[in-house]
């Protein structure tokens, strides 16, 4: 009896470490029933970072280094008299996130974390037309923007879904929130190229950043968890729930 229990055990041994063996460097596991599951959690997506910047291309996940948001209706003029329009948006620095804050539960599948973005820069071309701050502001042309530790907030709320007997996360919710910090912008091309004009306008915004950035931070959050959602679930379509989170 005692040999069959010795016999057991090692199969149990040797089959985890079979199947941990077959995951690939950027996946960390964790355990489900582990006590420090966030923490776990926590390691797991900052060990994910280095990976995230440049791509996996085994399980086509696009870089993060830029993170190209493209096109977006930033403020429509119903929303305060003003338009704003970005195109060809890129972002730099998504990936130098540090998660500060992480609660996981399998139990009530779901993770809630905060995360500081310590330097960001986004780039591309603005067409802005309108009233800022009671001052008339219209142009088109190349912006650049620097913007220091933003903080986001996330909640993930998830299913477990079985396909052909075997089970995979089924992502429910992806919400993203995001508390601006600071920052600087320079919009160039104002009023047809008149740099003085052009010049109150940008130092006007700048002395005035964080009201400017809450104006039009939600529509970027929404680009922005639309991209990660779609980094998430690329990710987690690849590995089944118990390579994952094993027992």
């Amino acid at each position: 009896m005692e040999s069959r229990l010795i016999t057991a055990a090692f199969l149990v041994c040797f089959f985890s470490i079979t199947c941990a063996g077959t995951m690939p460097d950027y996946i960390k596991i964790c355990h489900r029933n582990d006590p420090e599951l966030s923490k776990c959690v926590k390691q797991s997506v900052h060990n994910l970072r280095p990976y995230l910047s440049k791509g996996i291309k085994e399980i086509n996940v696009p870089a993060l280094e830029p993170l190209y948001i493209g096109d977006l209706n930033i403020l429509e003029a119903s929303s305060g008299g003003i338009t704003v329009k970005a195109k060809k948006l890129n972002v730099y620095g998504a990936s130098n996130f540090e998660i500060t804050k992480m609660r996981a539960s399998t139990q009530n599948k779901r993770f809630d974390f905060e995360l500081i973005l310590p330097h960001l820069q986004g780039d591309g071309q603005y067409e802005i037309n309108g009233n800022i701050l009671a001052l008339p502001i219209k142009g088109s042309g190349p912006f650049v923007g620097n913007f220091t530790n933003f903080v986001a907030y996330v909640r993930v709320t998830y299913d477990v879904k079985s396909v052909n007997d075997i089970e995979y996360f089924d992502i429910k919710e992806f919400a993203l929130k995001i508390r601006t910090g600071k920052g600087k912008l320079r919009l160039d091309n104002l009023f047809n190229g008149d740099k003085v004009i052009g010049d109150v306008i940008n130092q006007t915004i700048n002395d005035n950043f964080e009201l400017f950035t809450n104006e039009v931070i939600a529509p970027i959050a929404r680009a922005l968890e639309i991209k990660f959602l779609a980094i998430t679930t690329k990710i987690l379509e690849n590995f089944t729930y118990n390579e994952l989170f094993p027992v």
